[in-house]
């Protein structure tokens, strides 16, 4: 079965955009905007706590390890949602 599975995780470096939008979801995860791979993926990012993202600013440069993971909505369970593992601001 190709594609991405879920418990995959993967390591990326971006930038991180659209601070006006970050917001808690009704997941209950904080979630931010991330362009990776020189503005060619656009992502969002889910946060275990808004906390996380404390000093983060659009325009900081950040490498992140990611999970792909299920989330629940309204009942519905999927996959697809990218969780961060870690996060180091860089230069």
């Amino acid at each position: 079965m190709g594609g991405i599975q879920v418990g995959e995780r993967f390591r990326f470096t971006g930038e991180l955009t659209g601070s006006q939008y970050w917001m808690s979801t009704v997941t209950g995860d904080y979630a931010v905007n991330l362009s990776a791979l020189g503005g060619a993926n656009d992502l969002q990012v889910y946060l275990a706590n808004q906390s996380d993202a404390a000093g983060w600013t659009d325009g900081t440069r950040v490498e992140m390890v990611v999970e792909n993971v299920e989330k629940t909505i309204n009942d519905e369970t999927s996959g697809g949602f990218l969780q961060l593992v870690s996060a180091t601001v860089v230069p």
